[in-house]
């Protein structure tokens, strides 16, 4: 086991020399200090994953939480535009019994991890805790025009998802199953559950470009997307999601455990696409710039959203 003070020196010298000339001050003093450019803003976000809502109890998987806490911040960024990262403070709680080589694994996961998204690490926090918790807060800059909101869908935009919907609520199956999968469908849907890509290029393209008019990260399901948008853009969104839309690994699964594809879509979470809003006079350029997003849904005059051809009965994830 490893104390605090043996965990904050791993921590330096893990982190003390970072090829990063933005960050002037980093771990080790009692706040970093971080230098931007003139004219942007700093966008800021922070997720957490806490024992029992988000991973079950153990510790068996310390590099697959680590690699994941990243990258749904980064899906977070995502979300927002044309956003650069920039840096990232992380920290949590865990039980005085955490083995040091979990410890380890973690930290190096995170310094490997982030260094391939071009993140430093600026410093974070740790305390003692019954269960274990790991959190992370990511900075980026962006210019302000460049920036895209939840409560911009107008009136006749067409809806659109980019990335892959209910893949990750199959992988979660597959885990809490304790099999080890042995197809090739189960292996990446686990994949998909553990390490999801954050959507990082295609924020910057829709928000360089200006095309979106509204946009989030799917991390709690279709569902409870559109509702967001809906609430916060005050309109109505039919929604036309069609089986051709998901993924040919989805289907298969589906079909074996004689379950409807789309439920898994439509009430599963931490898929972390992006789903946005575009005006119909974009939707050729939107084809050429990302041809994998699909047009799933349009936008009215009204309140609510209403899933055309599904019958199926659906929560949306809640934390409460």
């Amino acid at each position: 086991m490893m104390n605090e003070s043996r965990i904050l020196n791993y921590i330096e010298d893990n982190f003390s020399v970072q090829k990063d000339t933005r960050l002037l001050i980093g771990p080790g003093d009692d706040a970093a200090v971080l230098k931007t450019e003139r004219g942007k803003v700093l966008v800021a976000t922070t997720d957490e994953m806490v024992e029992g809502a988000h991973f079950i109890k153990g510790f068996d998987y310390p590099e697959k939480l680590a690699k994941k806490l990243l990258r749904i911040n980064l899906s977070d960024l995502a979300a927002m535009g044309n956003v650069k990262p920039l840096t990232c403070l992380s920290g949590g709680g865990m039980p005085r019994n955490t083995p040091s080589s979990w410890i380890k694994k973690f930290i190096k996961t995170l310094k490997t991890e982030s260094a391939k998204f071009g993140l430093s690490l600026s410093g974070g926090n740790l305390s003692r805790s019954e269960t274990l918790h790991i959190y992370m807060t990511v900075l980026g800059e962006a210019d302000k025009g460049e920036i895209i909101k939840r409560d911009g869908a107008k009136q006749g935009d067409l809806l659109y998802s980019i990335g892959y919907l209910g893949d990750s609520k199959a992988g979660l199956e597959i885990f809490l199953s304790g099999k080890k999968p042995k197809s090739l469908c189960a292996k990446k849907l686990l994949e998909r559950f553990w390490e999801p890509k954050p959507m990082t290029k295609v924020g910057r393209i829709l928000g360089r470009s200006r095309l979106a008019n509204c946009m989030l990260d799917n991390s709690d399901g279709l569902l409870r997307s559109v509702e967001i948008i809906a609430r916060a853009s005050n309109c109505r969104i039919m929604v036309s999601l069609k089986e051709k839309e998901l993924s040919k690994e989805l289907k298969e699964y589906s079909l074996s455990k004689r379950k409807n594809c789309l439920s898994y879509a439509i009430g599963g979470g931490e898929d972390y696409g992006l789903i946005f809003t575009a005006s119909l006079k974009n939707e050729n350029k939107i084809k050429k710039l990302l041809p994998s997003a699909k047009i799933i849904g349009r936008i009215e005059k009204g309140n609510g959203f209403v899933f055309e051809n599904y019958d199926g009965k659906n929560e949306s994830f809640e934390h409460f």
